[in-house]
Parts: C-alpha cells; structure tokens; sequence
C-alpha cells in the first residue's frame, strides 16, 4: 500500500476562481505507475467517523482512514510549491480535526477556554485571569 495523493486543477468549471476547481485524488503505486489505472477513491472534504453513510475512503481503510488522511496531506504540503494548493490542503487539514466552536484564546494569557457569550459579545478572559485580576483589588 504506497498511497500518494493526485491533484489537478479543472479550469473548465464556471467559476474556478474558488478552491473546488481543485480535484484530489487518492492513488496507489503499488497498483500501477499511471493515473487512470491506480486510481483508489478521490479524497473526502470532511472526515466524519460516526455517520451512517461512510464516504469510499473510509469504507476501504476503515478506523485508520483519519492517520492516513492527516499523512497524505502533510506529505503533500511539503512537497507543493502552487500556493493554491497549499491553501487547499491546509484547508483539508482544518476539516479533519475542527476545533469546537465556543473554543477561544484568551487575550492575557494566551490558552484556550471555553467561552460564554453574553449580551455584548463573547467573553475575551478566561476564567483563572479573572480571578487574580479581581485578586488583587482586594488587597
């Protein structure tokens, strides 16, 4: 199993100024050295491990469908040179593992807390600043 991933950009779309003129596809060279005939499945946009209806990609490679996800791309990032394409990949990347969305970075310290919001916006400390700031005004 030599897995490498094949990327072509389709020009012959309406609007190929976004990232989805850009095609991804899985590709096995222990199977053959050209592209139609080593072709696996083409690589899914997001990586969903519970749904129901599982994409071709993770009904061939089965739990460990996300490793070999996440390594393909890092494989690819290193070696592209079209920036395009770079944002594309990193852009896959995000997808795979999303961050949760009440996540944010505290502006004092810099770690992530998970962040209430309130009427005038979400909460921008977390909760261990808040503390030593109101600390220290007893003092």
């Amino acid at each position: 199993m030599n897995l490498k991933l094949y990327i072509t950009k389709n020009y012959n779309i309406k609007d190929y100024t976004k990232p989805g003129h850009i095609r991804i596809a899985v590709v096995d060279k222990d199977i053959s050295k050209d592209y139609p005939a080593n072709f696996v499945c083409m690589l899914p946009k997001t990586f969903n491990p519970n749904a129901t209806i599982q994409n071709k990609f993770q009904e061939k490679y089965g739990p460990k469908s996300k490793e070999i996800i996440k390594k393909l791309l890092d494989q690819e990032l290193k070696t592209e040179d079209d920036q395009v394409i770079k944002k594309e990949l990193l852009a896959r990347l995000k997808l795979i593992d999303p961050k949760p969305k009440n996540m944010v970075k505290c502006n004092v310290c810099g770690e992530e807390f998970k962040s209430k919001k309130y009427r005038y916006g979400k909460q921008k400390t977390c909760y261990d600043c808040k503390a030593k700031r109101y600390e220290n005004k007893d003092e």
